[in-house]
């Protein structure tokens, strides 16, 4: 009946009998998120765990568990118990590598991926995520040797492809990068984070007409994302266009939010003459942010020795 409330109540007795029922374990997770019921269900697998410390199905519960309830660390420990104590545990190795990807603990996962590739047979997926944590190590070389394998193992990897691309960027041979980069927006087009890099491959290159395109097609995407609005306005700014730039933000801020882009907007305000507008957008920029507030000088560095502004600036402090 979808009742998922009386589901937990009822699989909870059967759990602590059941240890190596991983349907039912999975069940559990499923009417966990049906329910929210976060806290109490960490309590019944610490519970099991008392009982059964070689539960692996209780381990990879918890670490979601813990995730929900904002204990990223508890969460890392669970799911890295839950693949120790069974090696084939593949949901867990994934979980573990991508919570502590996302953390930027990128030996800890390239650690995890090496684990999970020694005891079964990994895929484009994860060989591709390996080498984006050797590049993000700067270990370049690892790096593309991990990315030539994921395509290997599937030729319509976007994401091996755009990795790759990255490692040649980072070794500055841009004409390279801007191959693999436009091999993977081929595979797969939709995705703004590969218009965007592309982009900035192309403004390396010197191909601005090349760049400008790549940078409307990754807002043109995710207008919701205030990163691609501001790649573009900073470049229509050090182009010295500053009325398209503005016209950008003004776009950008009826798409999208952020006290980041109110900074830019203020900025390029600035530079383009117009202070009154400018000190007024600021304002809006400080009452939603004063935290990120020196990120103004980013773009106009010149307002360090502006008294008015470090005035202003000084009094949202």
């Amino acid at each position: 009946m979808n009742d998922y409330l009386i589901q937990f109540a009822l699989l909870r007795e059967r759990s602590f009998r059941e240890t190596n029922n991983r349907e039912l374990f999975r069940r559990l997770l499923l009417c966990m998120e049906f329910t929210g019921n976060h806290s109490e269900s960490r309590e019944l697998y610490e519970e099991i765990l008392d009982q059964h410390p070689y539960c692996s199905y209780a381990w990879h519960n918890l670490g979601w568990a813990c995730l929900q309830l904002d204990a990223p660390e508890d969460a890392l420990e669970a799911f890295e118990y839950a693949y120790i104590t069974m090696p084939f545990f593949e949901e867990a190795y994934r979980a573990y590598g991508e919570l502590a990807f996302e953390r930027g603990l990128y030996r800890s996962a390239l650690q995890c991926y090496t684990e999970m590739s020694a005891n079964m047979e990994a895929d484009s997926t994860v060989l591709a995520r390996t080498g984006e944590c050797h590049l993000r190590l700067g270990e370049i070389g690892a790096a593309k040797k991990m990315c030539r394998q994921a395509l290997q193992a599937d030729p319509y990897n976007a994401e091996a492809y755009y990795q790759l691309g990255a490692c040649f960027a980072a070794e500055k041979d841009y004409r390279t990068a801007a191959r693999w980069m436009r091999e993977a927006i081929r595979t797969e087009e939709r995705r703004e984070e590969f218009h965007s890099a592309l982009a900035i491959v192309y403004n390396c290159l010197g191909q601005s007409k090349k760049a400008l395109v790549h940078y409307w097609k990754a807002v043109e995407i995710a207008p919701e994302e205030p990163a691609s609005w501001l790649q573009l306005a900073e470049f229509l700014m050090l182009a010295g266009e500053m009325p398209e730039a503005l016209e950008v933000l003004e776009q950008a801020l009826e798409n999208s939010t952020g006290a980041e882009l109110l900074y830019c907007n203020a900025a390029c305000q600035f530079l383009s003459g117009n202070r009154n507008a400018a000190v007024l957008t600021l304002r809006q920029a400080l009452a939603a942010d004063a935290g990120s507030q020196t990120s103004i000088f980013r773009w106009a560095p010149a307002l360090r020795d502006d008294a008015e502004i470090t005035g202003l600036l000084n009094s949202f402090r």
